[in-house]
């Protein structure tokens, strides 16, 4: 593995009985790097994190991260090695308050309540969540939905990954927010972390990427720049469905 790539991803493949959720798919991440990974719905994107992220066992292929094949190992296994996620829908537990929630994430770094809560803390002031930071003591079920999306991204930076995937963060935020996250979203790189996100708005992917993969039926179909990305014939047919995008942003 080369030694700048904090992720490589060979030949994975995910089958449910006969459908090719991901068939032979190949990527490498540098450390440092925001990829986003951009497809139409069903094309294998949140299989591919099941897979990296350790809920389910690839049908074949290897995954390596920092180093070490993780191929097949448990959720929990590798998030404790570095590897964090979201998801499309928030999981939290509603229940509890934000603190504790994001305390939750925490204990991914240790088993001492006191610690978890020190650790929950210094998170939400890193990455300066000040609506999270004044209902710290809410509970969750009281947030709004974007600061719902918020708290699945805190909770996850408190495991202190050095990689984190982002599935989906800004689906029904309004433009504002949608800024605010990729502010968010920039700190966790200025703090050392690398950022793997899927995503459907490609305004967001052509303003936060360093480099786009785009998937279709399973497969990797072009990898490249964002402006490359955006004037691949191939991926404007089976993705953008049309130019449109690009004349847009050329006017």
């Amino acid at each position: 593995m080369n030694s700048e790539h904090i992720l490589e991803v060979r030949n994975l493949c995910k089958y449910f009985g006969g459908v090719k959720a991901d068939d032979h798919i190949s990527l490498e991440i540098k450390r440092g790097e925001i990829v986003g990974i951009v497809g139409p719905n069903g094309c294998g994107k949140s299989t591919l994190f099941n897979c990296i992220a350790g809920y389910f066992p690839p049908t074949k292929g290897k995954i390596f991260f920092d180093g070490a094949d993780i191929t097949g190992k448990k959720a929990n296994a590798v998030c404790k090695r570095g590897i964090a996620r979201t998801f499309q829908l928030t999981q939290m537990l509603p229940e509890l308050t934000v603190l504790e929630n994001t305390m939750i994430g925490a204990f991914c770094r240790t088993g001492n309540a006191k610690e978890a809560k020190k650790i929950a803390e210094e998170t939400l002031e890193k990455y300066d969540l000040g609506a999270l930071r004044r209902l710290r003591d809410s509970p969750a079920k009281n947030l709004t939905t974007v600061d719902k999306k918020f708290l699945e991204i805190v909770r996850a930076a408190a495991t202190k990954p050095r990689l984190l995937m982002l599935d989906e963060v800004m689906a029904g935020l309004n433009s504002s927010e949608i800024k605010d996250a990729l502010v968010i979203i920039r700190k966790l790189r200025e703090n050392g972390i690398t950022i793997l996100l899927i995503e459907h708005i490609m305004e967001v992917i052509m303003n936060i990427s360093d480099r786009v993969i785009v998937l279709e039926a399973g497969q990797k179909i072009a990898e490249g720049l964002p402006e490359e990305i955006v004037h691949d014939e191939h991926v404007i047919k089976a993705y953008l469905g049309d130019d449109s995008y690009v004349k847009d942003n050329q006017s």
